[in-house]
């Protein structure tokens, strides 16, 4: 089993709009490719921080939606809305085995 974890944190100001654009991406990575993401927010440590983790048989299968997602016109655009709404540089990718 791997566990994928990608925190973000958002911008000052943006909280509000991160967490709606985020709920947003969640709810298309799941219509459109059947994945389950689940959307934690940071209680203490740094301030407005995120993580989004999915659950994956091994990392064949992470791999295969990475590559999926890579040309998925309307995930990128959610991408590039969030980039607006969260600080650059401060986005980590986590992959868990157990």
């Amino acid at each position: 089993m791997i566990t994928f974890v990608r925190r973000v944190r958002m911008r000052n100001g943006y909280y509000d709009e991160a967490l709606r654009l985020l709920r947003e991406r969640v709810q298309y990575l799941h219509d459109q490719h059947g994945l389950t993401l689940e959307l934690k927010i940071r209680f203490g440590g740094p301030v407005g921080e995120v993580a989004l983790i999915s659950h994956h048989r091994d990392a064949a299968e992470l791999e295969h939606l990475r590559q999926k997602l890579m040309f998925d016109a309307g995930s990128n655009q959610l991408l590039r809305d969030l980039a607006e709404v969260t600080l650059p540089g401060e986005t980590q990718d986590e992959i868990w085995m157990d």
